[in-house]
């Protein structure tokens, strides 16, 4: 009997029936599973609200006309689910989301080898151990893109007028004979460039200029990224390692067949140059920050109160109309806005209409959901300068968040801190902030608890995001509130979307151009900027304490993170920019001799220094300090975590 007759015999054989799973919210039988994001309890079951829970799809094509999930390939999508099973019960991952990746990548291997096959006149592969070594080279090498091939993708792109369509794609890929695999990379490379010379995207054309934030030159974009093929071949790795119990799995270790790194400097002939997060320009982080405190203190409010308003007036003029009526009736929102007098404090922002489903930039004025826009990523930015941790910490803030202490009087954001690369565990972090920032941030509480109580919509702050998803246009917009649409599911924004409001903002306030073009900060970039003045300011001596406050697991992590050390005349800048600014808001501040020569040489006058930096960006240990006459102390504990603590001085 053939290798082929062979399997298809097995796919008529009793396929196992898989138990339940306490991490599988659903049927771990069904074409796809339910697992916890992350933050969120492993544990889930069908009570578990959607929002918590992520996707992880098994009813994808695998070869023409052919779904993983049709009964021909049962016996490949029953070891995949063993595998993935695996995975986690033998705590390879704690965290079950992360198989959502793991699994597409195998996926992604077995539309590779079904389409080189197809090209050699044979059927696609029934089970995994149909995949051959060289299968796996080949797909591993398909990351290494020939330049003309690359460039002349580039080519076609830039002849066409508009974004380009999924036809346009698909005209591109059969011109020039690529494979999938292949193109799915140049694709990805390209469209995730933020080069507006390379890719016009929705995107990169709603930016009033060029973005200087860009990470990566053109003319080495189609070399593979080393760490990407790593990641790559770890996933399908663990078709080996994690293979007990599957009924045809493959017969060799895709990682020691590449090689380990050595093995991949021997298959390609270059990689990428490895980038880190680029270190935002001294006067644009000070510029964002300044610009954001000035919005939040003077519209949080105003533009609260003018919402309120503005609904109390639709509901009293259209109680009379039927919903399904006012679903469709656009026109009436916007003439019942103009009915409504906007607050004399509004009128810098210059709104002049309601907002649009689908908004248009304007060079005059704004839409009222264009300002609220503003109005988040204004508060996000200086809660990142604030917490420097990481953005999804940001966006899984509670509304809670912001707490007084009933003992000092001083207050603290909590946020939720990866603990480790491992599991799901999240630990809970108190981080001292200015009272100015805290009566903004009880303010923004206050207008994301409104949106959602609009839509009647009420759950304790505890439960709920401070950044809602209800900040978005179409819940901005809507005047019918009702309660009954699946979107209508409280959950936070997307780093997509919250990316798309920084860059709207840097345009706002007008961040200055370098070389003809604007830095559109990223949302990481505030921690790395913190870490690098941290570490440099303190003269390379405060290394543990940064650890800790990054909430990494090592030192050496800690070190190749705040390691770029800028130039002195970078780190002089730095000190300068940030007297300018207190100076400028009557703010004084101390340090020792070395940075007061600095300050002496720039010229400031009446500067008195100690090592806390503006407020806004570098928080109050030692505010504390001087108001409480405390001293702070850090601390290892078992050779690993890092802790502070505060004792009163005898």
């Amino acid at each position: 009997m053939s290798d082929l007759a062979k399997q298809l015999s097995l796919t008529t054989a009793n396929i196992p029936f898989l138990e339940s799973k306490t991490w599988i919210a659903n049927d771990v039988n069904n074409d796809y599973w339910e697992v916890a994001k992350t933050s969120f309890s492993i544990a889930v079951d069908s009570s578990t609200p959607k929002a918590h829970l992520t996707k992880i799809i098994f009813n994808k094509a695998i070869c023409p006309n052919g779904l993983l999930t049709d009964d021909l390939f049962s016996i490949l999508l029953i070891d995949i689910k063993l595998c993935l099973i695996n995975i986690v019960e033998s705590n390879a991952t704690e965290k079950p989301y992360r198989l959502q990746g793991i699994c597409r990548n195998f996926i992604y291997l077995i539309v590779a080898v079904n389409e080189s096959r197809n090209e050699s006149g044979l059927s696609p592969i029934l089970s995994l151990s149909q995949i051959t070594e060289e299968d796996v080279l080949e797909y591993v090498k398909s990351y290494d893109i020939d330049a003309e091939v690359f460039f002349a993708v580039v080519d076609e792109l830039a002849d066409l007028k508009n974004t380009p369509k999924k036809v346009d794609w698909e005209k591109i890929k059969a011109k020039f004979s690529i494979k999938s695999k292949t193109f799915s990379i140049i694709k990805h490379r390209i469209t995730n460039s933020k080069n507006s010379d390379l890719y016009r995207s929705k995107n990169t054309e709603s930016k009033k200029f060029g973005d200087a934030n860009t990470k990566r030159e053109i003319n080495e974009m189609h070399l593979p990224n080393k760490k990407t093929v790593q990641n790559i071949v770890a996933d399908i790795n663990h078709l080996f390692t994690s293979s007990n119990g599957l009924i045809s799995p493959i017969s060799f270790s895709p990682y020691e067949l590449i090689g380990g790194e050595e093995g991949l400097v021997c298959i390609f002939k270059s990689f990428q140059n490895e980038i880190k997060t680029s270190v935002i320009p001294l006067e644009v982080a000070l510029h964002l920050i300044s610009t954001s405190l000035k919005f939040q203190t003077s519209y949080s409010n105003a533009l609260l109160e003018y919402l309120k308003a503005l609904d109390l007036h639709y509901k009293d003029s259209t109680a009379h109309l039927a919903k399904s009526t006012l679903k469709k009736d656009c026109d009436r929102r916007e003439e019942l806005f103009h009915e409504v007098a906007i607050p004399k404090e509004l009128l810098p922002l210059k709104i002049e209409i309601l907002g649009l489903e689908k908004e248009t930039k304007s060079q005059n004025y704004l839409s009222l959901t264009q300002a609220i826009y503003l109005y988040v990523a204004s508060m996000y930015i200086l809660l990142a300068c604030i917490s420097a941790t990481r953005e999804l910490s940001i966006l899984l803030l509670n509304r809670n968040c912001f707490e007084k202490s009933p003992l000092d009087g001083l207050c603290d954001i909590v946020f939720k801190q990866v603990k480790s690369n491992t599991n799901n565990r999240l630990r809970t972090i108190y981080r001292p902030i200015h009272d100015r920032i805290y009566t903004l941030g009880l303010q923004f509480s206050e207008f994301s608890q409104y949106l959602e109580n609009r839509f009647n919509i009420y759950h304790e702050d505890s439960e709920s995001y401070l950044f809602t998803n209800f900040f978005t246009i179409k819940k901005i917009i809507t005047r019918h509130f009702d309660c009954t649409d699946e979107e209508l599911i409280a959950n936070h924004l997307s780093d997509d979307t919250m990316q798309t409001l920084i860059d709207q903002f840097c345009d706002w306030a007008e961040v200055p151009l370098i070389d003809g073009k604007r830095w559109y900060v990223n949302e990481h970039q505030f921690r790395r900027l913190f870490a690098i003045l941290y570490f440099n300011l303190t003269d390379e001596k405060g290394i543990e304490e940064l650890s800790w406050f990054l909430g990494h697991e090592s030192l050496e992590m800690t070190f190749h993170y705040a390691e770029q050390n800028p130039s002195s005349e970078w780190i002089d800048e730095a000190i300068i920019s940030i007297s300018k600014r207190a100076a400028n808001i009557n703010q004084n501040l101390n340090v020792d001799e070395e940075i007061a020569k600095v300050v002496e040489v720039s010229k400031e006058k009446s500067l008195k220094l100690n090592l806390q930096l503006e407020s806004v960006v570098y928080q109050a240990i030692n505010d504390r300090i001087k108001r409480t006459n405390e001293e702070v102390h850090f601390e290892r504990v078992d050779g690993s975590d890092i802790y502070f603590y505060f004792t009163k001085v005898k």
